[in-house]
């Protein structure tokens, strides 16, 4: 049972292990000891000597009007293991180009409509790492989603406690958007930002943990998550590119009026 165990282990199925160490043990044989001896129905036993032949450790001679089957020295084995590592090792380079199970593939979830879009939001509010970069034109904000939805989107991420940055896109701000003030800034979690005027950004983006939503405008009604780590780092580093040539609301419109 041990030698049988370790010829499995060596590439040979359990079958043809038993019909391999019968041979070996009875010498020149028939296929009626052999099927006794391995205790296998005979077809079977045709077809494991087929198999054991095609690798070289059987090998069929006549005797008068039968076949006699004789198990080739043990030494065939380490030869076959030696010729299918050094086949391995020619074929290893073309089956390194072909795998693909290492590369980790990015997950796209597409939305669509005002429900659709506003489940990014909600979304964006699992967030692991309790930090999330928007870019946020807001009158596009306002007419995919809404501005109560909004201005509730912002309560409930408040009431949470996590920050936020948001790169307000100046030609698209809203006069009654509620949380334009800066004195709202700090008690709703954010650190705002106001692009550089003359920025055509229709589109909202949103960075957090390892994905990127973009939401359409209203006009195109469509929204998608990316999650792949790549693509946020670098969307990321976009973003702070768009961050640092930004200005706090005080740089852009002065100091708000009491």
């Amino acid at each position: 049972m041990r030698l049988e165990n370790e010829l499995i282990q060596i590439g040979l199925s359990e079958k043809e292990a038993k019909v391999y160490l019968a041979a070996l043990e009875l010498g020149p044989t028939n296929i009626h000891n052999l099927t006794k001896k391995s205790a296998i129905k005979r077809s079977t036993v045709y077809e494991m000597i087929k198999n054991l032949q095609s690798v070289g450790l059987i090998s069929e001679t006549i005797k008068g009007k039968r076949s006699v089957y004789i198990a080739s020295e043990p030494e065939k084995l380490k030869k076959n293991i030696a010729e299918k590592e050094t086949l391995l090792k020619e074929i290893l380079p073309e089956l390194k180009s072909l795998n693909n199970t290492g590369f980790v593939k990015p997950k796209i979830t597409y939305y669509e409509g005002r429900d659709g879009l506003r489940q990014i939001y909600n979304l964006a509010l699992e967030t692991k790492t309790k930090k999330v970069a928007w870019v946020s034109p807001i009158r596009s904000i306002y007419e995919t989603v809404g501005e109560k939805f909004l201005e509730e989107h912002i309560e409930k991420r408040a009431k949470d406690k996590y920050w936020i940055r948001s790169i307000q896109i100046t030609d698209q701000q809203v006069d009654t958007y509620k949380y334009l003030n800066p004195a709202t800034f700090d008690e709703t979690f954010r650190r705002v930002k106001f692009s550089p005027p003359g920025m055509d950004i229709q589109n909202t983006i949103g960075i957090w943990d390892d994905k990127v939503a973009v939401i359409s405008s209203r006009k195109e009604g469509f929204g998608f998550i990316i999650e792949s780590e790549d693509y946020k780092n670098t969307m990321l580093s976009f973003y702070e590119l768009l961050w640092s040539i930004s200005k706090t609301y005080e740089q852009l419109f002065g100091l708000p009026k009491d």
